[in-house]
């Protein structure tokens, strides 16, 4: 078997299984997607002052 033929087989191969296997694959990007975002908030919060629970509260309560 040639190295063109086991990349063929080999690409034939994970197409048929992303085919068939489409909500594992949702999924998994689905959770990709959420820690790439996750971790973006994560470096904005970093950039902010940090703010007390008693004012995160309030805020959440609409007072100030």
């Amino acid at each position: 078997m040639t190295a063109l033929a086991i990349k063929k087989a080999v690409k034939d191969a994970f197409a048929e299984g992303l085919r068939e296997n489409r909500e594992g694959l949702r999924d998994l990007m689905a959770e990709v997607i959420e820690d790439v975002a996750i971790a973006e908030a994560i470096r904005e919060g970093e950039k902010t002052r940090e703010v007390t629970r008693a004012s995160v509260r309030r805020a959440l309560r609409g007072k100030r």
